[in-house]
């Protein structure tokens, strides 16, 4: 009996850590994935450059319960529960606070900061959920005016209003994340009225769900859990003026979305059954250390040139795509060590750079980018700038870092058959596994061939069927001849 139940736990074991290295949790996040979904190496695009702490700023006191951060104008703003931090992107401290004057002249402390956003000219907003406000400061650092609770019609009165991120546009509307309003953002006027709801989602069920709740007694429906529509997490703005958010959500499709005006998700992807999604082979198996379930995204952000990069909370990592929704680098992962997080909570683009915000270490962790990363981010945005003929340099100097890196042979493929090489593109595009482009150049392939033989062979054709009734015309007459002989 002894033997059985070694060997039940051996089996299982094996099982779990089979589980665990088919997360790609190996300790390591220098992977992508092949068009099967199979996890392959890829060198690092980024590598850890520093930890700060507050043990490094003679300004600050600690780094506790840091929320939100914003990089803007070559500042960086970071947002914690009871204080406010301003410094350079080179982490020069420039203004420490816990309070600030109202608007009656008197101090008062921040409590509960969540998010923030900085605008063009410096003026930044902070969300104060417990308090049902959000603060706007001028670019001096001084109040101009309390955001209250806007009147949010068609909700139920026992919701408290409680905004957790934001974003402005140009024109100063105001798009407002708030805790457990399932109705989509909140969108205000200019003058901090409420507009409508903005990027409204519907409710997620399946159909085994909708069975049991069907046959299910009223009692047993009670007990069972509301059906609600997905929650947003985090947003950011675009230089388009298009609202990236992050949703929670089971549904891949909806992960991370681009909100148009209307509030509809206009996120470009080349493959429609490939959505932005984090980690596409999770463990479902519990183990030791190993994190289950699907990547959850609550952080978000966008550089100039369309790469967006996403924050996993369920496996600590952080996932950038262009602006096809194709898989750049991963970087990151849980652990102690360094270039791994505890509990991060933000993630930024600092020019070359990428900024992390770690709460549970109190700690900003700063990556710096390798020369792949480089060479990967150059022909993303020549490729984004329509500079194709540079796009394929560096896709090619990116190859040559990493062979796995399909995205290249599809970027290769792509601007070969747009300077007229289809012949050439084939192989290219079938490597990179991009059936979309393949099927343009192999349509232009086939359409140059029947240009190229379509004539001769129609010549060859008459002609061929012109011999033929000479020969039966001249056929018919022998006989005829025969016959009157």
């Amino acid at each position: 009996m002894k033997r059985i139940i070694a060997v039940i736990c051996a089996a299982l074991t094996v099982l779990s850590c089979l589980a665990y290295a088919q997360d790609g949790y190996s300790g390591s996040s220098n992977y992508l994935y092949d068009s099967n979904g199979k996890a392959v190496p890829a060198p690092p695009a980024y590598i850890h450059e520093r930890s700060y702490m507050a043990c490094d700023f003679e300004e600050i006191n600690n780094l506790k319960a840091m929320r939100s951060a914003c990089a803007k104008n070559g500042k960086i703003y970071i947002s914690c529960t009871s204080q406010l931090i301003i410094m350079t992107e080179e982490f020069e401290v420039l203004y420490v606070s816990a309070d600030y004057t109202g608007l009656d002249g008197g101090k008062t402390s921040f409590d509960s900061n969540e998010g923030i956003f900085v605008t063009d000219d410096g003026d930044y907003y902070i969300c104060e959920p417990n308090r049902s406000r959000i603060l706007h400061f001028s670019a001096e650092n001084e109040l101009i005016r309390i955001l209250a609770e806007p009147g949010i019609t068609g909700v139920d009165a026992a919701v408290k209003y409680r905004p957790t991120q934001i974003v402005v546009d140009d024109a100063g509307r105001l798009f407002v994340v708030a805790k457990g309003m399932y109705e989509g953002i909140v969108q205000l006027n200019p003058d901090g009225t409420f507009a409508n709801f903005y990027g409204v989602n519907e409710v997620q069920f399946n159909l085994w769900d909708l069975f049991w709740r069907s046959v299910a007694t009223s009692t047993q429906r009670s007990k069972q859990s509301l059906w609600l529509p997905t929650d947003f997490t985090n947003l950011c703005i675009d230089s388009d003026g298009f609202i990236f958010a992050t949703v929670q959500s089971s549904s891949a499709a909806e992960s991370v979305m681009r909100l148009n005006a209307k509030g509809e998700n206009i996120l470009r992807v080349d493959d429609d059954d490939v959505f932005p999604c984090g980690d596409l082979w999770i463990n479902q198996v519990t183990s030791t250390g190993a994190p289950t379930g699907a990547s959850e995204f609550v952080a978000v952000d966008v550089n100039d040139f369309g790469v967006y990069i996403c924050l996993d909370t369920t496996r600590s990592r952080v996932f950038a795509y262009n602006e096809d929704g194709k898989l750049l680098f991963i970087m990151g992962g849980p652990g102690n060590r360094e270039g791994y997080f505890r509990g991060p909570v933000d993630v930024d683009f600092l020019e070359d750079r990428i900024m992390v915000i770690d709460s549970t270490a109190e700690s900003i962790e700063v990556f710096a980018v390798t020369d792949y990363g480089r060479a990967l981010m150059n022909a993303v945005r020549t490729q984004y700038e329509y500079d194709y003929a540079a796009a394929e340099v560096y896709w090619r100097e990116a190859l040559a870092y990493n062979q796995n890196l399909f995205l290249a042979y599809s970027g290769i493929g792509r601007v070969m058959l747009r300077e007229g090489d289809a012949e050439g593109a084939l192989e290219y595009l079938k490597l990179g596994d991009d059936r979309k482009y393949y099927s343009k150049a192999l349509e232009k392939v086939r359409n140059a061939t029947l240009k190229q033989y379509l004539i001769p062979v129609a010549i060859g054709v008459i002609v061929l069927i012109a011999a033929l009734k000479i020969l039966v015309s001249v056929g018919r007459r022998s006989k005829q001849r025969r016959r009157k002989a």
